[in-house]
């Protein structure tokens, strides 16, 4: 299969998109948990790990990423722009920067709650909500984007608006990921139309 990470992160979207007509997708609902949004979230959350640790592969980095504070380690010395990219769900008028945290050097909140839940599923149930879920999956599109970022330039491939996906400000007309139209901050001045 090509690009595996990005058909995944597809059909979490997938996913998600089924979710929200059962849960609709708002503030008002981020604190909302359930078996669903649980599986999401441990599915999300392993799988931000193994693009996490490939991505960090492609810095060749000599450090050997093992963990999340080794991934913000290695991923914001060769990506310094990569805690500011901003995602958004157009349908709803949300976005949010699921990396945030580590302009201070933090772990997410969101990678947190999927670690309670992955590890202490008993206690932290809670922590299976949708907050955790659209910022996890926000953290995968982030991650598989600069992950096949180069990629999806050469190839020239245009991908229509999903249901979430990097924020409208990366993208130009109603395409994103066509040669000369999409930047990632961290690849400004290496991908030229």
């Amino acid at each position: 299969m090509r690009y595996p990470h990005w058909q995944y992160y597809k059909s979490i979207l997938s996913d998600l998109e089924v979710l929200s007509r059962y849960v609709q997708i708002c503030q008002d609902n981020y604190e909302t948990y359930s078996i669903e949004l649980t599986k999401l979230l441990l599915s999300v959350g392993s799988e931000v790990d193994v693009v996490a640790k490939l991505l960090c592969g492609a810095t060749e980095s000599p450090k050997s990423p093992d963990n999340i504070n080794s991934y913000r380690e290695i991923l914001t010395a060769k990506f310094p722009n990569l805690p500011d990219v901003e995602v958004s769900l157009p349908k709803y008028a949300i976005s949010f920067q699921p990396w945030h945290e580590w302009l201070q050097d933090k772990t997410p909140d969101w990678w947190y709650g999927y670690n309670k839940v992955k590890h202490e599923r008993d206690t932290h149930f809670r922590d299976g909500n949708l907050k955790n879920v659209l910022l996890a999956t926000g953290g995968l599109c982030v991650l598989v984007s600069y992950l096949y970022y180069n990629d999806f330039i050469s190839q020239g491939l245009g991908i229509t608006q999903l249901f979430m996906f990097l924020d409208h400000k990366y993208k130009s007309a109603d395409k994103v990921l066509t040669t000369g139209d999409y930047r990632l901050p961290d690849f400004e001045t290496d991908a030229k139309s």
